[in-house]
């Protein structure tokens, strides 16, 4: 493959900006662009992972700077890797991207790098969605899970999962073609086996709510009467005055949304019109899409005021539903000692703190005990047809041995899709096309 280059580093002015080379030329294209303190130019060859500090000559300026040479059994890429450390200006980056270039290096695209990495074996497609999860993490939980990810611990249970399918194919395939001598083998303890990996896969698709709380957050939407403090509790969840308050009944007419992190959680808070029969067009539209957003959601804050305790709680659905009773500075009013209940006041912040640990608490319930959660959508997917395909071979079991092998290779290849083993090209293409140039 030819040698590619790409500033690594985000646009903008800062401290540092690299310059990341990658291929069979990289450290031609560094001696052509590079002089380190005035010795020869295979310095860098020469002393390999070392940071060599030297002259980055460009076509219209020169930068000091540092040069660190990986060869190919080293570096990120699989292949050999020259990464300059120079000042971070948007003008010094960006000449140093031409200089890298004009030496015989061709610009990376979306991913490169890591899809080297991955085509030489450094890493699985999973570990791969990984990098680009832990770069686009907004919470702590979120990088968790992105780590480990991108660590393999995800690869290796998918790995583990396909050898064991493949070993069972494998002996049913002898069953076809030598029936009269390996069937009493291989026959016998097939239905526990294939349980075995249905079961696994069961486990991985029972932690998919947990990993979505993990990378885009808990979702929680505030919900009830007009005037109950909706809006108030929101500002008071987010320590800002994000959304309008007013003494005026009904001055929410959509959502509003902001976020918060607690516990390295993510919280998204989604403020709604209060919800009552109105002869207004606007805010009927307005309950509509609050009690929509409510169904939506990983918890409904249904608030309450202590001052007004007629409402009933609407329909919200199969949704998890926590009631606070706001406005308890007002009245001498006890909330009961019971899980989903809470007495607030979103003007002095008394209950507020305890709200908001038991909203991003919702993402530890659903955690495995090694800490495994699924994140993506599309090994999320994969994990579903993985499980149809096991039912179907549990069902085939009784019927011809033809047909159980049609399921059991279908979910392996199913699962192979998570790691790359049997991913096509499209899928391979897709996932590198979301990364940034310079990774």
């Amino acid at each position: 493959m030819s040698t590619i280059a790409a500033i690594s580093t985000p646009v903008g002015a800062g401290g540092i900006g690299i310059l990341r080379v990658s291929g069979e030329d990289a450290l031609a294209v560094a001696d052509a662009i590079f002089i380190c303190g005035g010795k020869s130019p295979r310095a860098l060859a020469e002393t390999p992972l070392a940071m060599r500090f030297g002259t980055f000559r460009a076509a219209d300026f020169r930068d000091r700077g540092y040069a660190v040479y990986f060869p190919a059994a080293k570096a990120y890429t699989g292949e050999d890797t020259v990464e300059f450390y120079l000042h971070g200006g948007v003008r010094i980056m960006r000449g140093a991207l031409d200089a890298a270039l004009q030496a015989g290096a061709k610009m990376a695209e979306r991913g490169e790098f890591t899809r080297r990495a991955y085509l030489a074996g450094r890493m699985s497609l999973a570990d791969a969605e990984g990098v680009a999860d832990m770069i686009n993490a907004e919470s702590a939980a979120a990088l968790r899970a992105a780590y480990r990810l991108m660590d393999g611990s995800l690869s290796r249970k998918i790995n583990s999962l396909c050898d064991e399918l493949g070993d069972v194919i494998t002996g049913l395939e002898a069953v076809l073609d030598y029936p009269e001598e390996t069937e009493d083998e291989v026959l016998p303890p097939l239905r526990g086996q294939i349980e075995n990996a249905l079961a696994r896969v069961n486990a991985l698709l029972a932690t998919a709510r947990t990993g979505n709380m993990a990378k885009h957050g808990v979702t929680a939407v505030l919900a009830g009467r007009p005037n109950a403090g909706k809006s108030s509790l929101m500002n008071a969840l987010l320590g800002a005055d994000r959304a309008i308050v007013t003494d005026v009944a009904g001055t929410t007419r959509d959502t509003l949304e902001g976020s918060v992190e607690c516990d390295g959680v993510r919280i998204n808070l989604i403020d709604t019109a209060g919800i009552r029969e109105s002869d207004d067009a606007v805010e009927s539209e307005g309950v509509r899409r609050a009690l929509a957003a409510a169904k939506s959601a990983d918890v409904v804050i249904h608030v309450v005021d202590t001052t007004d305790m007629r409402a009933e709680a609407p329909d919200f659905g199969n949704v998890r539903v926590f009631t606070v009773r706001n406005k308890c500075d007002l009245t001498s009013y006890m909330c009961p000692r019971m899980y989903g209940c809470f007495a607030v006041s979103a003007k002095d912040g008394t209950g507020v703190d305890g709200l908001r640990h038991a909203i991003a608490a919702l993402y530890t319930e659903g955690k495995t005990a090694d800490g495994e959660v699924i994140t993506s959508e599309r090994h999320k997917d994969a994990l579903y047809r993985a499980k149809r395909a096991l039912e179907s071979a549990v069902k085939s079991l009784d019927g011809t041995v033809d047909c159980t092998l049609v399921d059991l290779r279908e979910a392996y290849d199913a699962l192979g899709e998570i790691t790359g083993r049997t991913a096509t090209e499209d899928v391979v293409n897709n996932i590198f096309a979301k990364f940034c140039v310079g990774k």
